[in-house]
């Protein structure tokens, strides 16, 4: 494993952390407040205890295929993307935009594709810092395109940085790993193992992420 790789590993383990601690403290708060509070403040503290417990278990399923092995299961439908992108991204403010399509349940993509939609999902999301909406269309087995649309969308410029170095198909330098960047880190060098391409595409108040998949 190279510096880069092992950094870059250490980095999603950090995102992972974080993008959990919220939903899990406010599993923990409620509890507390289950405990401290009179009968009367039991079902707002339920409520909470059960958004949140729902919200982890939904981001975990979701980051269980992105960045796991279960990624790798072949026949996975355009229908289980949507199912785990529409959990990801519940109770923020990040709106899906992906018709459901009867004939989703018979197209599949490569376990590659499945992967690399949902990482890049990830990176659209980290594109809208003011919320809007994500669109996704699958072009099954080809590709697909995903687009973060919202007021001051734009790639972090480590980012957009990030994605270019690996699209010419060079390793990073470790050092320029951050936050910012790991998710298109990430993105980057799933497309450069299968031999896919990522094009990143700004525009007013959007920035379109193209697949082309090998």
């Amino acid at each position: 494993m190279s510096t880069f790789d092992l950094k870059l590993a250490e980095m999603l383990a950090s995102r992972l952390c974080h993008d959990l601690v919220n939903p899990i403290g406010a599993v923990a708060n409620g509890v507390e407040l289950l405990s401290e509070f009179c009968d009367t403040m039991q079902k707002d503290a339920l409520d909470l205890v059960a958004s949140s417990a729902d919200r982890a278990m939904k981001r975990v399923a979701f980051f269980r295929v992105v960045y796991g092995y279960a990624g790798h299961d072949e026949g996975q439908s355009i229908q289980d993307m949507r199912g785990l992108t529409e959990g990801f991204l519940a109770g923020g403010q990040v709106a899906l935009d992906w018709p459901p399509d009867p004939d989703d349940a018979a197209i599949g993509l490569p376990r590659s594709g499945l992967k690399l939609t949902l990482a890049l999902i990830v990176v659209a999301t980290e594109a809208l810092p003011r919320g809007g909406k994500v669109a996704v269309a699958v072009d099954a087995p080809a590709g697909a395109s995903v687009v973060a649309i919202g007021t001051g969308a734009r790639l972090e410029p480590a980012a957009d940085a990030m994605l270019a170095v690996l699209k010419a198909g060079t390793t990073p330098d470790p050092e320029s790993l951050d936050p910012r960047s790991v998710g298109a880190a990430y993105a980057g060098r799933l497309a450069q193992q299968i031999g896919a391409a990522i094009v990143a595409e700004p525009g007013a108040d959007r920035v379109e992420l193209s697949l082309r998949l090998a």
